[in-house]
């Protein structure tokens, strides 16, 4: 006797009662905690993203240009905004003020003096007038066409050219070098030309002062300013007179006469001025002026103007935003976000998780009770689809700026995607879903909300199979056109086009509330319906090109796909006809039967035809162990019904290697796998039975292991393929084919498959099941169809 006592827990003792538990109870115990934790965190990872993406704590500019405000927009805070044309017009003023660079080159004025005393030297080698040579007479002719003037005071008449020609002898015979004219044009050059030479101003009023300028020689920041008439060739004609006269007077005091030198002055400043043209020293340099330009319109202080909250007026209704209105606008959002706490921002932030929340709720329970619950239940499947909506809302909050306002496009994409892989009912939830959380993220009204649904939900319910590569276009196109009379048919219910009547009140001075005509604003919501058209109808066109990697990606077949691999030629289908022609002729039947009854319940009638091609490859390893392929030796005889049953069901799993191995989409590998289910191979289970009832030292034999391994058909197409692939084997059985025995073989394996519980987890009712057997009747009485005797055919 065992001396230890077992003392029970508590909660050992009560199991012990067996009371039931409350469900929700016991399914929490029952469930995996951990795969819900990582669904819910996935979940919690999509809503967080969403959130950051769309920047749902920070409130949105809701205005566009052409956007008609229904009310005067009126400031929610003071602020001040730059008044652009009175800044630009100082900083104008300011820039017409700045002096100008210009360099001073002295090369010019060298040149200048080295010409004048080579002319001065050609003239002083001539004796006399008569005797000049024609390039001394040249020379002297630069000085004597001019018109030197003596003084007033000596009251003398214009001097002739002999002697002008007798005073240049006689001052510059004293100065045979030249010396003294070199000291005076120095003097010249260090007093009148310092500063430089300029004929005229190279820079426009527009570009800084025109009464002074900067002038350096090697470096800008080593300049002078300069006023213009300092340096200006039109004003130096007296400067120059009035420095060679006084310099000539000094040089020359008491060695020649005062008049003869004065006249002299008077031809050498009348030559030097009327060249100085030629040898402009001053060139203006745009680079520093520019950098000066720049500097001091950076200086001048923007002219700001200021609106108060409550009482200045941004916009007016009924008034399509101009550009300017539209800067007014952002300048005051911007102004408004910064006043925002942290409190304010949390709890909008807050608030759109809750939306998130609720949406989540409300699509996910839908999910799980109406719809495919492996959604939900699946993390890949999960993921999937909170990537497709999530990037499909979060696109659209970025690209619906005013300068794209194409927010439409990725919703169209995403709605055409949804109605492919998830069907046209799910796909309106969750675009519906995807559609007010767009609007809200962007701030926008109802009519922008109808605008979406209208576009989503014209192009989920007309996706529909696609069978050719036109279909989305002709999608994009209907959804557009409808998309655009919904555009203007909300713009004009919602009170855009208001006018006022003439007429309405006689005696009364009509003043209508708005400037814009009705054609005005038509035009404004026909140029956004034609935009949110053109958005549709490329966004449909340009995601043909692309179907095959969103089959790829979620694991689905467009009719297109199916129709490419539904081709005799594939080399699958090739192996098959000449390992196995018998399997590929009964390949051939089932699919011809299958379709049929498949359409007939509303189910992919191509995807059951061509799963039906592909649904017994695996036959091609040992193509000779079943039966239709035989040709008189059955190679079972000498095989154990548990080793043969092995061969059989082998073929299934074969098929899906094979199936894999070609890439095959995964929905034709599930019907490889689930067209047999997990049914009794009957003969070689009753022939094992038979053998065990025979020898009695056998064990008695289990059904399990004469089943195929599964799964069982879990979607109608693949409910549909067990029944024609068991009916098909079965009626060529038939000695007699006649209508009556092919309904009573349907109806006898129909109701063997759902005794067996071959349909539990594919949803088909009794009324699908009652159409599949009426379906399949009919088509193999058309195959078994009695035929007229020919004579030929008569016995003799």
């Amino acid at each position: 006797m065992n001396s230890q006592n077992k003392t029970r827990t508590r909660q050992q003792r009560i199991e012990s009662l067996g009371i039931p538990k409350p469900k929700f109870v016991q399914w929490w115990q029952d469930s995996d905690k951990a795969d819900w934790a990582a669904r819910i965190a996935i979940g919690v990872l999509a809503a967080t993203a969403l959130l950051v993406i769309c920047k749902a704590w920070e409130p949105r500019f809701a205005y566009r240009s052409g956007t008609i405000p229904m009310r005067d927009v009126i400031a929610r805070v003071n602020f001040e905004v730059e008044n652009k044309m009175q800044t630009e017009a100082m900083r104008l003023q300011k820039v017409r003020e700045v002096p100008v660079f210009y360099r001073n080159r002295t090369a010019p004025l060298e040149q200048l003096r080295a010409r004048l005393k080579n002319r001065l030297f050609v003239i002083q080698a001539s004796r006399s007038m008569q005797e000049m040579s024609d390039e001394e007479r040249k020379a002297f002719a630069e000085f004597s066409s001019l018109e030197p003037i003596t003084p007033e005071s000596a009251g003398e008449d214009r001097a002739s050219p002999a002697d002008r020609f007798k005073a240049i002898k006689a001052v510059l015979g004293g100065d045979p070098e030249l010396e003294k004219v070199d000291t005076a044009f120095r003097t010249l050059r260090t007093t009148e030309f310092k500063n430089g030479l300029l004929q005229s101003l190279k820079h426009e009023p527009e570009q800084g002062s025109q009464r002074v300028i900067r002038v350096y020689v090697t470096d800008p920041e080593d300049s002078v300013h300069v006023n213009l008439d300092d340096v200006q060739v039109a004003l130096m004609e007296q400067k120059i007179d009035k420095t060679l006269a006084e310099e000539f007077r000094r040089l020359f005091d008491g060695q020649v006469d005062p008049d003869q030198a004065r006249m002299v002055a008077q031809m050498i400043g009348e030559w030097i001025y009327t060249r100085l043209p030629e040898y402009e020293t001053l060139t203006y340099d745009d680079e520093a002026s520019e950098a000066a330009r720049a500097e001091i319109a950076a200086s001048v202080p923007p002219v700001m103007k200021k609106y108060y909250a409550g009482q200045t007026e941004l916009a007016d209704a009924g008034e399509p935003l101009n550009a300017d209105e539209l800067e007014l606008l952002r300048q005051e959002h911007a102004q408004w976000t910064k006043y925002r706490g942290l409190t304010d921002r949390l709890a909008r932030l807050a608030a759109y998780a809750g939306m998130i929340a609720a949406l989540y709720l409300l699509c996910g329970s839908y999910i799980v009770f109406v719809d495919d619950r492996s959604l939900v239940m699946d993390r890949s499947k999960l993921t999937r689809l909170l990537i497709l909506m999530i990037s499909a809302i979060g696109i659209s909050f970025w690209v619906a700026s005013d300068k794209y306002r194409s927010e439409l496009a990725p919703l169209v994409v995403a709605s055409i995607i949804a109605a492919i892989v998830y069907g046209r009912d799910l796909a309106l939830l969750l675009m519906s879903a995807a559609c007010i959380s767009v609007t809200l993220f962007l701030n926008e009204d109802l009519r922008h909300l109808v605008m979406l649904t209208a576009a989503c939900t014209s192009c989920t319910l007309l996706t529909g199979r696609i069978r050719s590569h036109s279909h989305l276009l002709f999608v994009g196109a209907v959804s557009a056109a409808v998309t655009a009379l919904t555009v203007v048919g909300v713009g004009i219910v919602g009170g855009e086009t208001m006018t006022v009547a003439p007429g309405a009140e006689p005696g009364v001075e009509e003043i209508a509330p708005t400037a814009t005509t009705f054609l005005d604003v038509l035009s404004v919501l026909v140029e956004e319906a034609l935009r949110s058209g053109a958005f549709i109808l490329v966004s449909a066109a340009a995601l043909t090109p692309l179907l095959p990697m969103v089959e790829k990606a979620f694991g689905v077949q467009t009719d297109l796909s199916l129709l490419s691999l539904s081709d005799a030629s594939h080399p699958l289908l090739r192996r098959l006809a000449q390992r196995a022609p018998g399997t590929y002729n009964h390949s051939i039947n089932v699919a011809s039967i299958a379709e049929a009854a498949a359409d007939a319940i509303g189910a992919n009638g191509l995807l059951v035809r061509v799963g039906a091609y592909f649904h017994d490859i695996g036959k091609m390893f040992k193509p000779e162990y079943f039966i239709e392929n035989q040709s008189g030796i059955n190679q079972h005889d000498s095989l154990q019904p548990a080793m043969s049953t092995l061969v059989i069901i082998a073929h299934v799993k074969d098929g899906a290697d094979l199936a894999r191995n070609h890439h095959l989409p995964q929905p034709l590998i599930d019907l490889i796998m689930q067209h047999h289910g997990t049914t009794l191979v009957e003969y070689f289970f009753n022939e094992a039975a038979k053998r065990s009832e025979e020898n009695p030292n056998e064990t008695q034999v289990s059904d399990k292991d004469f089943r195929y391994p599964g799964p069982k058909p879990q979607t109608l197409e693949a409910a549909v393929m067990m029944l024609a692939d068991a009916v098909e084997s079965a009626s060529r059985t038939l000695v007699d084919p006649t209508p009556a025995r092919i309904q009573n073989l349907v109806d006898r394996i129909a109701q063997k498959k759902m005794a067996d519980g071959q349909f539990d987890e594919c949803g088909l009712t009794f009324r699908q099941l009652n159409l599949v057997r009426k379906s399949l009747v009919k088509s193999l009485t058309a195959i078994y169809h009695a035929r007229v005797k020919y004579p030929s055919q008569q016995p003799a």
